[in-house]
């Protein structure tokens, strides 16, 4: 898996420059959003079949920020930083374990799944991206339990 040596590439530039360089940023941004697709699509809170190559408008997408300046001192610290929200995104992770086969069992019976069970489904997989986010340094926002002002609606 790529992912990791990439990470810690970019644990080492954020440390000297100051902010992802462009080519890691593109790639880290790309993996989370197919993996936020696959998930969404995997857990039955999105009927979009994963656009690996981002070539279209997907309903659940992922804003990341255009390489922000982070700062040196968290970036060294992240891994124990991240220690929380990681525990707590492997909670949510069983959570929505959960709610996608209750809303498998529910769309057999009514041949679709209740708003309920998406909307706890994409509160978890917003967390979770969120964190991976933060570990993966495309972002220096702690992950939140609250959902942001605009929040992308499965489809």
């Amino acid at each position: 898996m790529l992912v990791v040596p990439a990470v810690a590439i970019a644990w080492l530039a954020l440390l000297i420059e100051g902010r992802l360089p462009s080519f890691l940023h593109r790639f880290l941004g790309a993996f989370l959003r197919y993996q936020g697709q696959v998930t969404a699509w995997f857990d039955l809170l999105s009927t979009r079949y994963p656009d690996p190559l981002h070539t279209g408008e997907h309903p659940f997408r992922i804003e990341l920020p255009e390489r922000p300046r982070q700062p040196r001192l968290v970036t060294l610290f992240r891994i124990p930083l991240a220690l929380p929200p990681v525990v707590l995104a492997s909670a949510f992770n069983v959570v929505l374990s959960i709610a996608s086969a209750a809303a498998w069992f529910v769309a057999l019976a009514l041949g679709r799944t209740t708003v309920g069970l998406q909307e706890l489904g994409t509160f978890c997989l917003r967390y979770q991206l969120e964190t991976q986010a933060y570990v993966t340094l495309l972002t220096s926002s702690y992950p939140r339990l609250a959902p942001p002002e605009a929040t992308t609606a499965p489809e």
